[in-house]
């Protein structure tokens, strides 16, 4: 398992020890609090036009219910 030797075929793959997996394991947390703290600052950005876009979407939606209501009422 912790062998030194260095014999072609034996042994390819070299076992994985504790502390590379730790530091396997921070830097995959260090990666995605970098990635979640850049989505935050793009949602940040744009929120106010999400918030315009989802409020024409929603005005419409509306819209067309009430047309259809009105126009089914006959």
């Amino acid at each position: 398992m912790f062998s030194t030797s260095k014999q072609p075929g034996k042994n390819d793959k070299e076992p994985v020890t504790m502390a590379s997996r730790i530091l396997g394991f921070c830097f995959a947390v260090f990666v995605s609090v970098i990635l979640l703290y850049l989505a935050v600052e793009l949602l940040s950005a744009i929120w106010g036009w999400l918030l315009l876009v989802a409020g024409i979407v929603a005005a419409v939606w509306i819209g067309l219910l009430i047309y259809r209501r009105w126009r089914d009422r006959w």
